[in-house]
């Protein structure tokens, strides 16, 4: 893509680069581990808990999917960090300086796999509140076959195909933390120019997209509920529990966890105008690279906090079946020491 056309960031990257700190490491691994963990609660709940088995909470399933994959995929990109050799990681970056095609291929698989998964992530968002949104306005559950599938082609269908394009094109690999935490993206090789071109593409523009679309989705729906509210005073008229409601703040979670994340975005467009992408980072830059080391992994976990803790009928229904299989197991030990006793 850009082979011969580096010597600007050749010299640009000649100093040595700056290493991320343990405590970012850190913030990305537990962050990681924890959303691995809420994706795990979700899916048990969506199995066993018999309130969650709605067209709403398979949705959910379905982001859930794609933030799992994120999660992974940052934990992975922290951990090749975590065990890598500074000189020789010095030595790949000066041959990518010179030749950008050069590059290591778990950084590239890592890098697709979380690309795929984050234009998912925003697919699926928004999908959730249009489904809300119709399902307010119908009454009933919004959920015909053709929905489903152009629900799945979209937000399978076209992350595929922007994430194959980006690897096709060579724009995926070490991007030296630019705009994300200790894991792999856009390679930091390129023009900057073509870096904040396919770190739109393959992302922040769809980000950025997603919370305007869900922010206009939560307005519509606030409004709607109210006016119904004030038509209807029996809330037994109102499709969704209480509990659903919930799933409109899916809004606040992803803009409270990935603005920060977006914030890092302006400002590598920023140093982009003026050509100086350095590997180098501010006090402010550095605040912000943990924070958003917390944020880009830990969707799944809150959305778990907020769908399975939160939600009054799931955490009762879910915490009586963990209480029923502690109890059969008790009731098996009298059993065996009586069959012990017997034998003795």
């Amino acid at each position: 893509m850009s082979a011969n056309n580096s010597s600007q960031w050749s010299n640009e990257t000649n100093p040595d680069p700056v290493s991320l700190p343990a405590s970012v490491l850190v913030c990305t691994i537990v962050s990681s581990s924890l959303s691995i963990f809420g994706a795990v609660v979700i899916f048990v709940t969506y199995c066993i808990v018999t309130v969650a088995k709605n067209q709403t909470r398979r949705l959910l399933v379905y982001l859930t999917i794609a933030d799992l994959l994120t999660a992974v995929g940052n934990l992975m990109g922290a951990v090749r960090y975590t065990l890598r050799d500074e000189s020789e990681y010095i030595n790949k970056r000066d041959q990518m300086a010179v030749n950008c095609t050069h590059t290591d291929q778990i950084c590239v698989i890592q890098s697709s796999i979380t690309t795929f998964s984050s234009l998912a992530s925003f697919f699926w968002t928004n999908i959730i509140m249009v489904h809300i949104l119709m399902t307010l306005i119908s009454q009933r559950e919004w959920s015909r076959f053709f929905i489903k599938v152009i629900y799945h082609l979209v937000s399978w269908g076209v992350p595929l195909v922007i994430t194959f394009l980006a690897a096709s094109m060579q724009a995926l690999g070490e991007d030296f933390s630019i705009s994300s935490g200790p894991w792999c993206w856009i390679k930091g090789c390129l023009k900057p120019g073509e870096v904040i071109f396919w770190m739109t593409f393959t992302g922040k523009g769809w980000e950025i997209l997603t919370y305007f679309l869900t922010m206009a989705f939560y307005i519509l729906m606030k409004f709607y509920m109210i006016k119904r509210k004030m038509r209807f005073k029996d809330r037994s008229l109102n499709h969704l529990r209480e509990e659903d409601e919930l799933y409109i703040m899916i809004f606040f979670v992803i803009v409270i966890l990935r603005v920060v994340g977006t914030a890092r975005y302006f400002m590598a467009v920023t140093k982009a105008i003026d050509h100086d992408l350095l590997h180098s980072f501010g006090q402010t830059d550095m605040v912000l690279l943990h924070i958003q080391s917390v944020g880009d992994s830990a969707q799944a976990f809150c959305n778990c906090i907020l769908f399975c803790i939160r939600d009054t009928d799931v955490r009762r229904e879910l915490w009586k079946r963990i209480r029923a299989c502690c109890q059969s197991r008790d009731e098996r030990k009298p059993l065996i020491t009586e069959i012990n006793t017997e034998v003795n």
